[in-house]
């Protein structure tokens, strides 16, 4: 028999289904938020204001010149 599961179309994820990230100074847990088309997870510490930034999905491949 057939998996009749309903796709869904790609969506983003949501603040909570992104990975969590502790500073890597502090030690506290990063605030998270999704930029650049909602491609990239851009983390920044409340405590000393570092800041990180994660691709989602794979990476493009490179334009051929």
């Amino acid at each position: 028999m057939a998996n009749l599961t309903p796709s869904k179309p790609d969506l983003p994820p949501s603040p909570a289904e992104l990975p969590d990230r502790l500073c890597t100074w502090c030690q506290v847990p990063m605030k998270k938020r999704l930029v650049g088309g909602k491609q990239f997870v851009h983390y920044t510490c409340p405590k000393c204001v570092f800041q990180h930034t994660t691709r989602l999905g794979p990476k493009p491949p490179s334009p051929t010149h």
